[in-house]
């Protein structure tokens, strides 16, 4: 672009009839050009940053598109004005331009030497906006961000405001706490104020306020210091005393699916610890499988299926727990088939989490306990339940039988057992049976599976292993249909 058509578009900009115009020329000039000495240009203009001030919500979002497209042609270290433009953005009145400014900031946040101490802040009192578009991504930028910052008695002093605020933000500073200091101990110390605050908020009277924090802080003990960290100050002790109260108070029954996504997320990482130190939870799980309240099944069947997953996880319940979960099993059978549709995708979730084989640490205990489990759920050597579910008209109930049916046949037993299910061979090699794409996939990655088995006879296997060569959307050709009729 000529440097004086650049100088009269910067001059349009200064008047108001022309300025939305002017915008729409530079924004078109900078899509159909990667002259990063133009973008540069723009990026330094007073007259375009002036833009993003301006009353006008549509002149002030142009101005933002304009000096994205700019910042996008130019890398980190080739203009200083860049760290300019994101400060000016986050400073802003305007949600949207602030919002702006974090998309850019997560943008060029990977150069380490880009964030300093007055972007953090900046983005600490964006956490703070009652707008989600501007209060929720700055919950992922500081947890990337403030590692290196956290020490400063700036950035603790600004963090620490965040207390007083509403219970949204302040979900939002426990959010960062937890994410920042499970990445490590000396971490962790330095979010003990805020972690501690959020434990409090647990004897709060607000249901709603302590089912956020339970959220929260269920994601701390990935490693063994968050663990550590929530039994030394009393976490589990505290809930389990509102377990045990549930009959006394009612409306702490609202409590229930909160406790067991808590309790659950963490016997995935520390089964043991959970089974062992904390039985009742597992009780009151089962209380809840066993109960017809549409309400709390399905959290306590994604609860299952998260505690069960674990190879671990899988023979703490069969040991110590077998023979409710036989129950359970048993009851599941029974009601399937009315549960509404929703309620039915995340049992089938459920189920296939608990037959599905964890990785390497799946050995002979665990494919005989989860042949166990079927033999409770269904009483036959066959696989006509989740073929009933195949057969569904809607695919999201076929994909998720597809899925339970993958993790069975993940298992030799689970091959048997489809070797004396009724046209389930067939089903799977007859490419005409499904036309959704996402099933069609689906299905393809049970037959690659099954095609290294070797429960099969030849002529099935060969078939099996023609499938999985030819791929997913393979169309027969007329000439090759036209061959095998007249053989």
């Amino acid at each position: 672009m000529d440097e004086n058509v650049c100088r009269e578009l910067l001059a349009n900009l200064q008047i108001e009839q022309s300025r939305k115009t002017a915008l729409n020329e530079i924004k078109n000039t900078l899509i159909s050009s990667n002259d990063s000495s133009i973008a540069s240009s723009f990026l330094k203009s007073p007259e375009l940053l002036e833009c993003m001030t301006d009353s006008n919500s549509e002149q002030t979002l142009l101005a933002c598109d304009i000096l994205s497209i700019c910042m996008s042609n130019l890398s980190i270290d080739e203009s200083t004005e860049v760290k300019n433009v994101i400060e000016k953005s986050l400073s802003h009145t305007n949600a949207s331009v602030q919002a702006f400014g974090l998309r850019e900031l997560r943008r060029v946040s990977s150069s380490e030497a880009f964030a300093n101490e007055t972007l953090i802040l900046l983005v600490i009192n964006c956490l703070a906006s009652e707008e989600t578009s501007v209060g929720t991504p700055s919950i992922d930028l500081l947890v990337a961000l403030l590692p290196k910052f956290v020490h400063m008695r700036s950035v603790q002093d600004n963090l620490e405001k965040l207390l007083t605020a509403n219970d949204i933000v302040r979900c939002r500073l426990y959010e960062v706490a937890v994410k920042v200091g499970r990445q490590s101990g000396e971490l962790l110390d330095a979010m003990k104020k805020f972690l501690q605050k959020a434990i409090q908020e647990l004897d709060e009277e607000d249901i709603l306020l302590q089912l956020n924090v339970l959220q929260v802080l269920s994601e701390l003990p990935v490693n063994n210091h968050g663990m550590a960290y929530l039994e030394n100050n009393g976490v589990f002790d505290k809930l389990m005393q509102k377990i045990e109260r549930l009959e006394e108070d009612p409306l702490a029954t609202i409590l229930v699916p909160g406790f067991m996504r808590f309790y659950g997320s963490i016997a995935t990482i520390h089964p043991a610890r959970i089974y062992d130190g904390y039985p009742k939870i597992i009780t009151l799980l089962f209380d809840c499988l066993l109960s017809e309240d549409l309400t709390i099944l399905p959290t306590a069947y994604d609860t299952l299926g998260c505690i069960a997953y674990p190879s671990e996880g899988k023979r703490q319940l069969h040991y110590k727990h077998g023979a409710v979960l036989k129950k359970t099993l048993k009851h599941i059978h029974g009601v399937i088939r009315n549960l509404p549709n929703d309620i039915k995708l995340r049992l089938l979730s459920c189920l296939t989490n608990l037959f599905a084989i964890d990785g390497a640490t799946a050995d002979n205990q665990i494919t005989s306990i989860t042949q166990t489990w079927y033999g409770y759920l269904t009483e036959e050597e066959n696989l006509n339940l989740v073929m009933d579910y195949i057969r569904n008209a809607f695919p999201d109930i076929k994909r998720a039988a597809l899925a339970l049916l993958r993790a069975l046949v993940g298992h030799r037993w689970g091959q048997q057992y489809m070797l004396q299910t009724g046209g389930f061979v067939e089903y799977l090699l007859d490419r005409k049976q499904e036309a959704d794409k996402d099933v069609i996939l689906d299905k393809y990655e049970i037959i690659r599976l099954l095609a290294t088995s070797s429960v099969f006879d030849p002529q099935t296997s060969a078939e099996l292993k023609q499938y999985a060569a030819e791929g997913a959307f393979y169309v027969r050709g007329i000439t090759e249909v036209a061959v095998e009729g007249a053989s």
